[in-house]
């Protein structure tokens, strides 16, 4: 039996389907798809601190101290974020309704957070999953929207953003949690309740640790395959899906669509964000840092000139080195879909291709 893990562990590991086929069976070269269409474009000097150099002007030239890097930014990026609380020993889920859709389940669910608090989420689910079978699951982080969680799941008024109901027709379980600052009081009251009760956590520290505390919801289903967990979002959903990728090693790929990767392209220093406190460490401390602690899993930049598009290939071809270094370079990437702050068409089916290629399923 753990031979056969360790059998499973590696396959994974060298990019071999389970089935049988490689990944470039499907997928010719994802650089040419997410990187070579910008290597043309001319990257100004915006200040980002180069990853793969020490802070003694050092080449960082190995695995071995890359690693030593990536600790300490790692080390300085939760400081920002503020120290979390401990995770409850329970879940303590409760299934709030149960709905039978002509193609798939839907649940709303709640969990416990930390503290009092609870994660309202919709859960999502095949009505074709078999006794036994155990699928992929996508965390589905919704946007600024009054909607909420309802979006996601197509019980919302733009069906463009009903994530969550695309890709259970696609085959996924989904999971698509409320955010905390949509909650009642607003993002300011709610940013205010939360440092009240923990000195020094910010409002995306929060973020993060809820972002967690739906994969540890996930791994306690049965149907879910843990090693196949990935997570999605626009606009706020973006930046959660940014930091829970990096501070959360479970989720194995992610795709951010128009969340402002830079911390100067976006409202990242709001009080429900990272605070004004953030703007003194600008740019010493920048996301192509929070990119690069993500690698080596996959991770997609995507954008329409709004908050994102061709200016986010600064950060993508900075947080490329750490990639590069570490033998996944065609793991992280930009597309560019010019469609303003939206998610057109096709680029949620590329981002969908994406995801089925680093999760292993073929719809």
């Amino acid at each position: 039996m753990r031979l056969s893990f360790l059998i499973v562990l590696v396959v994974l590991a060298s990019g071999q389907r389970l089935w049988g086929q490689t990944k470039a069976d499907r997928v010719p070269s994802w650089p040419d798809v997410i990187q070579k269409p910008y290597e043309h474009l001319r990257t100004p000097d915006i200040g980002l601190k180069p990853l793969l150099r020490t802070a003694d002007a050092q080449n960082i030239t190995t695995q071995e101290a890359w690693e030593k890097q990536r600790q300490s930014l790692r080390t300085a990026w939760l400081k920002k974020l503020g120290e979390p609380p401990a995770k409850p020993s329970k879940l303590d889920i409760q299934v709030e309704s149960h709905e039978v859709e002509p193609d798939h389940i839907r649940q709303l669910v709640t969990f416990a957070s930390e503290g009092d608090d609870r994660i309202r989420a919709y859960l999502l689910q095949p009505k074709d999953l078999k006794p036994g079978e155990k699928r992929p699951a996508v965390v589905v982080f919704h946007p600024t929207t009054k909607e909420t969680l309802r979006e996601p799941v197509g019980l919302g008024k733009r069906q463009e953003l009903a994530l969550a109901l695309q890709l259970v027709r696609r085959g996924y379980i989904t999971l698509s949690p409320e955010c905390f600052i949509m909650k009642g009081s607003g993002a300011r009251l709610q940013a205010q309740e939360i440092a009240r009760r923990r000195s020094g956590w910010t409002g995306l520290g929060k973020m993060t640790f809820d972002a967690s505390r739906c994969v540890d919801y996930l791994e306690a289903l049965p149907q879910v395959d843990g090693l196949r967990i990935g997570c999605i979002g626009h606009s706020l959903g973006a930046k959660e899906v940014l930091y829970a990728m990096a501070f959360e090693p479970r989720y194995r790929a992610g795709v951010f669509n128009e969340g402002g990767i830079g911390l100067r392209m976006s409202n990242w220093t709001d009080p429900w964000y990272l605070t004004e406190a953030m703007k003194a460490d600008i740019p010493a401390l920048e996301n192509h840092q929070v990119m690069a602690l993500i690698a080596p899993r996959a991770f997609l930049v995507m954008g329409g000139e709004d908050a994102d598009g061709d200016a986010s290939w600064a950060f993508v071809k900075e947080a490329r080195s750490v990639y590069t270094l570490l033998g996944v370079g065609e793991r992280i990437g930009l597309h560019s879909h010019r469609a303003g702050h939206s998610f057109p068409p096709k680029a949620r089916q590329l981002a969908y291709e994406w995801l089925d290629y680093w999760l292993e399923f073929r719809p």
